[in-house]
């Protein structure tokens, strides 16, 4: 019985020790990598810190992205070696922008360290030269950087809030709602479709189901986004709207 509970245990340390060496990819959806690099071997006066990296290799960095789900399933399984913590500094030739449903985590990588957004790393040859061969595999970008690259509403903003409020008001006329405020939260996709759409109320008042269709259809036939290929495959946006009538 002793032998059982101490394996247990130690599986749920080693459970805990992966999480905590691995929180930048544990349980994380992925869906584009973006890589900044230069060679590893460039030769530079002082070391590159990560927030430095784009502005002092402005004319040296290259490009690459990962959006294929092999690659990605490559990238992950790397991030989450084992690695040793370290407390050495940072020359970064090499800065990942890794693209979640949620969020744009950002990490960097040098020579011998890796900086995962929250910890440094010390990583071997073997290490850099997975990550060579997956910057190798990677297609260039077709924007200059992905960060600039949000979705652009083709509707404009006037026609966009004029289509929601004239949609919206007959149905607040007939359930007798006087104003409105509410949180619709989506995702767009690389055409520019609105996609997984949910109306969530902002204050204590309930939103009528015959409401929160009708703005579901809008989006879907209606509200247009610009397209990018290179985008993640849903880029999340939550827009709070205020109706109220003339």
């Amino acid at each position: 019985m002793r032998k059982r509970t101490s394996i247990f245990i130690m599986m749920i340390f080693m459970h805990l020790y992966l999480y905590s060496q691995n929180g930048l990819m544990h349980n994380s959806q992925i869906d584009s990598v973006l890589i900044h690099y230069v060679d590893f071997e460039l030769m530079t006066i002082s070391d590159i810190d990560c927030d430095e990296f784009e502005s002092l290799l402005s004319l040296n960095y290259k490009k690459s992205i990962l959006i294929t789900p092999i690659h990605i399933a490559e990238f992950k399984d790397l991030f989450l070696m084992k690695k040793n913590k370290t407390k050495q500094p940072i020359d970064v030739r090499c800065k990942i922008y890794i693209y979640t449903p949620e969020k744009i985590k950002v990490a960097c990588l040098g020579q011998h360290v890796l900086w995962d957004g929250d910890t440094f790393y010390s990583v071997n040859n073997s290490f850099i030269d997975r990550m060579k061969k997956l910057i190798s595999k990677g297609k260039i970008p077709g924007s200059d950087t992905i960060i600039n690259n949000k979705p652009i509403l083709l509707t404009g903003q006037d026609i966009f809030y004029n289509y929601i409020r004239q949609s919206c008001l007959p149905i607040m006329e007939k359930e007798k709602i006087d104003s409105l405020k509410l949180l619709i939260d989506f995702y767009i996709d690389r055409e520019g479709n609105s996609i997984d759409i949910t109306i969530k109320k902002w204050n204590r008042y309930p939103i009528p189901v015959s409401l929160q269709k009708e703005i579901i259809q809008l989006f879907h036939e209606k509200i247009k986004w610009s397209p990018s290929k290179d985008r993640p495959s849903k880029f999340r946006k939550i827009l709070p709207i205020v109706i109220t009538p003339d």
